[in-house]
């Protein structure tokens, strides 16, 4: 057993699988948005690139190291939710230089906060191209749209997580670590919410969230899939909720009242809990709870928990995917294994596979950009079914893996397949 923290550390974020996750992928399961980068668009001319002989280094490369900028929010109200992924980037990266995957060079991190903040975001990544002189960044933060345009404009690779940000979809720099949202997520989402929920027996839905633009365009793009699917009525609607609220008395009241059998909510992990709790204490009972969010082992007991379903990016660890024991291995025996820590870790597998497509003989940039785009069944080592990063591209992604809190267990759902949707234009 690994010991975990304190249970009072334990955040999810607004827009986790569930909620800002979708995946092509290139099976015929994965259905093909308009609009596909593949005829024309900014992969038109792609070809792979080789690596320079005699070989020419780009800034932050020297014979003998790689120097890469890490972002995450490590202060404010965000830092709970996301600090966790810098101990998966580590031990991905302390893997990768204990076996030379990159060759002769090692790779050094840099980390850098940027408070979940876009200004300091902008900041931050300046700093690291300019005076750390880092060769790449991975971000793992909501605010990464910040330095979006100047990193694309200096032509440095990106690697990451999305967590919702359109950038991710519309400058060819960055790779999320599976596939990012619809470069146009105001228009354009799928109708996975509405078949799980419908699936489930629901008809009547409420909705919770607020605190942030994010959570409220989550839930206006779910009311889309609702409507998409048919047969299924929000009854209860509140996207005003305050960021940090922990007494949900009246909503939980209000749920009861207008005879929702189905709860979706956009909110971080620990506001998640104490409306589930809240609803469990008034006897509301519900066909399916959704939380875009908050996989951890140590949320198992909390109160409202039991039946929870939860979305997720990659394949459970309960399903022991063949990417999760080398990072079980790898990651400190105290270290969480949680959603986020290893969201961090595939942000450094994928930023390992770019570095290995530009050859580890002389990595380029260019090359990273280039040849990393063309993989056209990327796994992250096995985590999760192929993708294609070159169609995936700008387009809404619409497959999640889901788990249930069965017996404070999470048990994976639809026999451990992800399930996909098709897309919406609205």
């Amino acid at each position: 057993m690994h010991r975990f923290r304190l249970i009072a550390a334990v955040a999810g974020i607004v827009l986790l699988a569930g909620a800002c996750s979708n995946s092509s992928k290139s099976s015929p399961s994965q259905p093909a948005s308009p609009g596909s980068t593949t005829a024309g668009g900014p992969f038109a001319n792609l070809t792979h690139i080789d690596a320079p002989n005699p070989c020419v280094l780009d800034p932050g490369m020297t014979a003998s190291e790689i120097k890469v900028g890490v972002v995450a929010p490590l202060t404010g109200p965000q830092a709970v939710s996301f600090s966790d992924a810098v101990n998966g980037i580590k031990a991905r990266i302390d893997k990768a230089n204990s076996t030379k995957e990159a060759g002769a060079r090692k790779i050094t991190l840099v980390v850098r906060d940027d408070a979940a903040d876009q200004t300091k975001n902008l900041q931050q990544v300046r700093d690291l191209v300019e005076n750390a002189k880092v060769w790449m960044v991975i971000e793992v933060t909501s605010a990464s749209g910040g330095g979006a345009t100047y990193l694309e404009q200096h032509g440095v690779p990106v690697t990451g997580w999305h967590v919702g940000v359109p950038a991710w979809s519309i400058d060819t720099n960055m790779f999320t670590f599976r596939l990012p949202t619809a470069a146009d997520p105001g228009h354009v989402y799928n109708d996975r919410n509405g078949n799980i929920m419908k699936g489930a027996g629901v008809s009547k839905i409420a909705l919770v969230g607020g605190g942030n633009a994010q959570s409220v365009d989550y839930l206006t793009r779910a009311k889309q899939s609702f409507k998409a699917v048919g047969g299924l009525e929000v009854v209860y609607d509140n996207e005003n909720v305050p960021a940090g609220t922990s007494d949900f008395t009246a909503e939980a009241q209000r749920i009861k009242d207008s005879g929702a059998d189905g709860v979706l909510t956009g909110m971080d992990f620990i506001p998640n809990t104490n409306l589930s709790a809240q609803l469990g204490k008034d006897g509301v009972k519900l066909k399916m709870l959704q939380f875009p969010g908050g996989y951890d082992s140590r949320v198992l007991t909390l109160p409202g928990m039991e039946g929870a379903s939860f979305g997720l990016e990659f394949k459970p660890f309960e399903s022991n995917p063949p990417a999760f024991p080398a990072f079980d291995r790898a990651m400190p025996k105290d270290a969480v294994r949680n959603q986020v820590s290893y969201i961090g870790w595939l942000s450094g597998e994928i930023t390992l596979q770019g570095i290995e497509d530009a050859g580890v003989s002389c990595p380029t940039r260019k090359a990273f950009i280039a040849n990393l785009r063309l993989e056209h069944a990327y796994t992250g080592g096995g985590a999760f079914d192929p993708v294609d990063l070159e169609k995936g591209f700008g387009n809404e992604f619409a497959c999640v893996y889901y788990v249930k809190v069965v017996n404070k267990q999470f048990v994976p759902q639809y026999g451990g397949k992800e399930q996909c949707g098709k897309p919406i234009h609205f």
